[in-house]
């Protein structure tokens, strides 16, 4: 496992507040911004504040989920990652039998009173699953078959069933999440790389013979032409300049940009906040990943830092890749900015890792794998220097 520098409990305390609000401010832009982005297609529709209604809704159970996720211990966790893995991989299979298609892909999988993603669930289950292993395998994890063959496919089944979809994006950034997660296990990156190149290199070449999508997404980013959905995008983003025009006075709040609400909401915000407003945005997320990052530096056990390192590379990995499609970076994606889009499943997986990321930080000692024996080997600063001892907790 990678050696991290020990992170006392009162600055644990003080980043965890600081990352919950650095969340909760992205959100209130979220609030903010798809009130304005979705008033042209409501108005279209007949129905005034129609999306922005049930975003508000949204934000409300994600963040009831936010405080349960919070509660969770990380033993608790850890009992749960084998069953949730399984529930994952059979929703996935729901949803290539009976789930809803849009746009070219069957992705969606409705239970009547509620209509959700299962890839976006599915990397929480495999994140926390490959941390549980690596709890077990920890003298092992530098080998290639317990180090990466088997957690690699405990990422790669999920991964294939996403793309069978099909969705290439989203398989690939479900694999890349839990490459990231097995390199912070102590995986040789080796290994890694050679695994992940493979598997991604097969999935495009199939992909781009057999996808009509995929190719078409590639041809209209390497020439993008006016009118399409990355040329509005930009077209929005330029009009902002500085300050902006204005709440609801921009083109992508009345049609212009496609998926305004959701997917280019950033183009929303360049346009109609400026770059001052679009800068104001990513500072959050700056000071949502040093704040996460140093809740990791006070992890004490390898369960614990493996599935946190995981929930915050989730959220890092589709912040840039969003802020990639957006600007043209590329090739078009339908991934939501995090906490900030209208994008339901998103945001409830992404406000439950959060929460979960919280309760690991309150709790740095327990390890569900191993004993107090091992835990009080582990070395933490006193006065400059490292010593031996059990950690400080955050306080609840």
């Amino acid at each position: 496992m990678r050696e991290l520098p020990y992170t006392p409990g009162d600055e644990m305390n003080r980043s965890a507040l600081w990352m919950v609000a650095a969340m909760l401010g992205l959100m209130g832009v979220g609030i903010v911004m798809v009130s304005a982005a979705s008033a042209g297609p409501d108005a279209a529709q007949g129905q005034p504040l129609h999306l922005f209604r049930n975003h508000l809704v949204r934000v409300g159970v994600a963040l009831a989920v936010f405080l349960v996720a919070m509660r969770v211990r990380p033993r608790w966790l850890a009992a749960a990652a084998w069953p949730a893995w399984g529930l994952c991989i059979a929703l996935l299979i729901a949803v290539l039998a009976v789930g809803n298609s849009a746009k070219g892909s069957q992705r969606w999988l409705d239970l009547g009173v509620l209509s959700f993603q299962p890839s976006e669930l599915a990397r929480l289950c495999v994140i926390i699953a490959i941390g549980a292993w690596a709890a077990r395998q920890r003298e092992n994890m530098d080998r290639f078959v317990p180090g990466v063959a088997v957690p690699f496919a405990l990422a790669g089944l999920p991964a294939a069933l996403v793309f069978l979809e099909p969705d290439l994006g989203s398989s690939v950034y479900l694999l890349f999440v839990g490459v990231l997660v097995l390199w912070v296990a102590g995986a040789r990156p080796s290994h890694l790389a050679g695994a992940f190149l493979v598997a991604t290199a097969s999935a495009v070449v199939y992909a781009w013979a057999n996808f009509a999508h995929v190719s078409r997404r590639v041809e209209g980013f390497s020439e993008p032409e006016a009118g399409s959905q990355v040329w509005q995008g930009l077209t929005a983003m330029g009009a902002g300049h500085w300050d902006g025009v204005g709440l609801g006075k921009g083109l992508g709040s009345w049609g212009y940009v496609p998926e305004a609400e959701n997917d280019f909401i950033l183009a929303v915000i360049g346009e109609e906040l400026g770059l001052l407003g679009t800068l104001f945005v990513l500072s959050l997320y700056a000071v949502f990943l040093w704040q996460g990052l140093k809740l990791l530096l006070g992890l004490r056990s390898r369960f614990s830092l493996v599935v946190g390192a995981g929930l915050m590379f989730q959220v890092l990995i589709q912040a840039l890749l969003n802020i990639a499609v957006v600007t043209a970076v590329a090739p078009p994606k339908g991934l939501p900015l995090p906490f900030v889009s209208a994008g339901g499943t998103s945001l409830l997986v992404l406000t439950a890792s959060t929460g979960l990321l919280l309760g690991l930080a309150r709790r740095p000692e327990e390890d569900p794998e191993v004993g107090a024996d091992w835990l009080s080997s582990l070395p933490h600063r006193d006065s400059g220097r490292l010593v031996s001892s059990a950690p400080t907790r955050m306080s609840p």
